[in-house]
């Protein structure tokens, strides 16, 4: 529609806007301009997210048990395991969403409107449909507008399409069907006034927006668990298993020997302590925990804890390139003549002219007003250069900016010598054509941006004249009328690669895992960047290509794809579900509104700290300085945090089937009750949670960048996995249950000399499981994991000497041989597993 007939349809005068009675009704009826917020989890929604956990619940089922049966003590010390675990998981995401709360954008919170004709400023959230907003350099749109003025208007609508070059905005209508990228007569809520100044009508408000639009659409998908997650779920159901057969076989066997029905109890609740793993939720917090720290100490902030553990699963990036592979920030890359490369002085002569031909540098040097982009690139250019880039007012004559039918900014200044020269610098047709035909360089001139336009780069002609061309000019600048122009210099701006990228997307190439740009820029300049970074740039396909391929064609094709150029956020929706059909896990990163969908879909969603408040309230992860490089950083140690929770997995698990083991062995052959409940908590509870945390600080192995992705359909655990942890589990109970049944002592000296070869056993288990593939001399130390077990084993060795705790887990002094007989029980899995990881390098064996 034309600026006109939007006027009529919303009933407004775009010269005088609405009154203030009209403004308010409209209010009333619209509701504010604004998108809902979602609220932030009270903590006892926090502490009922936690305390509903399958093992949670299982630990919650088995304390209340146990007081309900009359053993209150050991039923409460059951409980009270729950404290750490529901605290870690609580205080880290309260911690998580409250740190999240300071990095949201507060959006555009005052705009100046045209009401009854007078110019007034109001708050964003009041504006309705039918006001008429003024806008000027530095301004961000607040609400959806359709352009009834525009005077050198260029707008950053980079949050919304992509787009890293600001475009020159236009009141003529949009042809119909034109796409969001090219609808130049509107201007979007949350982009951004670079250069020159406009109006607008208000057609959309809030959730009415295209921002508010987008947002909306997050809401209708559930986000999935996470690999993690998931294996824990299928590990609680195998062990629930598991626990009601040796509940059934314990008590069972105690009613046909004719025990007492309070001793079949006791055993019933030890059995039932032993089958339950109170222990992987307090493991997978604390690492999860303590990674989330130490991310943000790297300026990662993470949203949801369960992200980390699926970035060591990722195998595909699709990634926003303006400010996460570039500075988001145009930059002079090259100044070009005919004749060859200009000297140095020449070039810094060739930028001088040129930032003396533009308008808004000229308009800011005398305000204090902001520079547009490429005034700025200039300037930075010419102190990079040792030059003087500053203009003085006195020296100016006139200045005119580029326009919607002239893009050209051309200056008229007087130079040290009190010569007039006028400057031109634009789009090279547009400066080609102020020369003429007489030029007869324009031929060479044509070829060589022609070629440089395959470069990607955004090329801007410069062009001069002045009063020594014929000898008429004066200094006012009149005489300038007949002289002809000659082109000067070719400038090329880009937008820079950032510090660090190249590195992280070889490194991300080592480790297996695809990169895909995807962009709303032009695939030359997408192709450029993709090189650039050494990412390759064979396969960059465009938007339009992408919507032409069917399903079958795009799953085919993504594996191969570098980018993808002028896309849409329906395209990149389309990309993150083509992912998850062939089985990938997929990381989609992004700043902007037109990045959301895709973030929420994504296995994990990754905001810059820089983006929209839409952007992050999608991510699982917000990075603060917005580099790639910075992301890759938390993709190692999510490849970090998975390895150490699968090695305190596969610990907690091993000394589960040692103890299961031990009590269904016992049981069988004839002990009522191999282990008092006290026992099996202090063994459980403590020490495994002393050992199995201090995995957190286990250092990455040497690889871990080397490997290719975990397939998302991998168990942690595989079989062949879960077969070894049987058999070191599986000898450290027939070993415990051998001196149970042979030990000359009597039964409690026995039982616990039993129990001390497996709490001794477990500590070294710890250790010798560091690795599953390395030999121990090719780890770093884990010094907090050794002062760990020794401190395990120094508190049990302490234990028969207080008489309190002595009395309470039937305790005994172990002498000599019984110290002996501990060495075989623990070290004989680690010895065995040293061997054969020596012997065999990459052999998975468990300790």
């Amino acid at each position: 529609m034309s600026a006109e007939a939007v006027a009529g349809a919303l009933a407004t005068d775009a010269a005088g806007g609405l009154n203030a009675e009209e403004a308010a009704a409209r209010l009333e009826a619209g509701g504010p301009n604004e998108l809902e917020a979602a609220k932030p989890p009270t903590v006892l929604a926090l502490v009922v997210d936690a305390v509903t956990e399958p093992f949670v619940l299982l630990l919650l089922a088995a304390g209340i048990g146990a007081v309900l049966l009359g053993e209150v003590r050991d039923g409460l010390l059951v409980l009270a395991g729950l404290i750490p675990i529901v605290g870690a998981d609580v205080v880290t995401e309260f911690r998580a969403e409250r740190a999240l709360d300071e990095l949201r954008a507060a959006g555009a919170p005052i705009a100046r409107v045209r009401r009854a004709g007078r110019a007034l400023d109001v708050p964003a959230r009041e504006l309705v449909a039918g006001d008429v907003v003024l806008l000027r350099a530095g301004d961000v749109v607040p609400a959806d507008l359709r352009l009834t003025a525009a005077t050198a208007l260029a707008i950053d609508r980079s949050v919304l399409t992509g787009e890293s070059v600001p475009e020159a905005s236009a009141v003529a209508p949009d042809p119909p069907g034109a796409s969001l990228v090219e609808r130049r007569s509107m201007a979007f809520s949350g982009t951004s006034v670079v250069r020159g100044a406009g109006e607008g009508i208000v057609v959309a408000t809030g959730p009415a927006t295209e921002t508010g639009r987008i947002a909306a659409a997050l809401g209708e998908d559930e986000r999935r668990r996470s690999p993690l997650q998931r294996e824990l779920d299928r590990l609680v159901r195998i062990l629930l298993v598991v626990a009601i057969f040796l509940i059934v076989v314990t008590v069972g066997s105690g009613f046909l020997r004719g025990n007492p029905p309070g001793e079949n109890l006791l055993a019933g609740i030890s059995a039932a302590i032993a089958a339950i793993p109170e222990e992987p939720p307090i493991l997978l917090a604390v690492i999860l925990g303590f990674g989330a720290h130490r991310l943000l100490r790297r300026g990662v902030l993470v949203r949801r804890l369960s992200a980390e553990e699926t970035l060591g699963a990722v195998g595909l990036i699709l990634t926003d390139k303006t400010g996460t592979l570039t500075q988001n920030r145009l930059a002079v890359a090259d100044v070009l003549v005919i004749e060859g490369s200009p000297t140095e002085a020449e070039r810094t002569a060739i930028l001088g002219e040129a930032i003396r031909a533009e308008e808004d540098a000229w308009r800011a040097a005398g305000s204090g007003a902001k520079a547009g982009s490429f005034s700025r690139a200039l300037e930075t250019a010419i102190a990079e250069a040792g030059g003087n880039g500053t203009l003085r007012q006195v020296d100016l004559v006139a200045a005119e900016p580029p326009t919607e039918h002239s893009p050209v900014a051309r200056a008229t200044w007087r130079s040290p010598g009190n010569r007039v020269v006028e400057s031109a610098l634009g789009a090279p047709e547009a400066v080609l054509a102020l020369s003429e035909a007489g030029d007869g360089d324009r031929a060479d001139w044509l070829r060589l941006v022609g070629r440089e336009a395959e470069t990607g780069r955004r090329l801007l002609l410069l062009a001069s004249r002045d009063a020594t061309g014929d000898g008429t000019g004066d200094a006012s600048g009149d005489g300038l009328a007949g002289v002809p122009w000659r082109v000067r210099a070719l400038v090329a701006f880009a937008d820079p690669i950032r510090d660090g990228v190249r590195e992280a997307l070889r490194t991300a190439t080592e480790a297996g895992i695809q990169t895909v740009v995807v962009t709303g820029d032009h695939p030359a300049t997408t192709a450029a960047i993709a090189a650039e970074a050494g990412l390759g740039a064979e396969r960059i396909v465009t938007g339009r290509e992408l919507d032409a391929w069917d399903d079958d064609r795009l799953d085919a094709e993504l594996p191969t794809l570098h980018g993808v150029a002028r896309a849409l956020p329906e395209q990149k929706l389309r990309l993150v579900d083509a992912a998850r059909r062939i089985g990938r896990t997929v990381a989609v990163t992004g700043d902007g509104v037109n990045d959301a969908p895709a973030l929420h879909r994504a296995d994990v969603a990754v905001a810059m700290g820089s983006g929209t408040a839409v952007a992050k309230g999608a991510s699982d992860l917000v990075l603060g300085d917005d580099s790639f490089a910075t992301l890759l950083y938390a993709v190692r140690d999510g490849r970090r945090i998975v390895d150490n929770v699968k090695k305190g997995l596969v610990f907690l698990t091993s000394t589960h089937v040692a103890l299961l083991g031990f009590i269904l062995v016992g049981t069988v052959v004839g002990f009522s009750q191999p282990l008092w409940p006290i026992q099996i908590l202090w063994l459980e509870l403590f020490i495994d949670v002393s050992t199995s945390v201090a995995f957190e600080r286990e250092p990455e192995e040497p690889d871990v960048m080397r490997r290719q992705p975990r397939d998302r359909g991998e168990p942690l655990l595989t079989t062949g996995l879960l077969g070894r942890i049987a058999l070191a589990g599986g000898f450290s109970a027939l070993a415990a249950m051998a001196i149970l049944a042979w030990h000359p002592g009597p039964p409690d000296h026995a039982r616990w000399v039993a129990f001390t070869g497996l709490v001794v056993g477990q500590a070294v288990r710890a250790y010798a499981n560091r690795s599953l593939t390395l030999p121990y001399g090719a780890l770093p130390r884990n010094t907090f994991l050794a002062a760990a077990g020794i401190l395990v084993v120094a508190i049990q060795a302490l234990i028969p000497f207080v008489p309190v705790l002595s009395e309470a887990f039937r305790a005994t002094s172990l002498d000599a041989l019984d110290w002996l007989l501990v060495a075989v029980v623990a070290f004989t899995p680690a010895a065995l597993g040293g061997i054969v990881r020596a012997v065999r390098p990459g052999t998975v064996w468990v300790a």
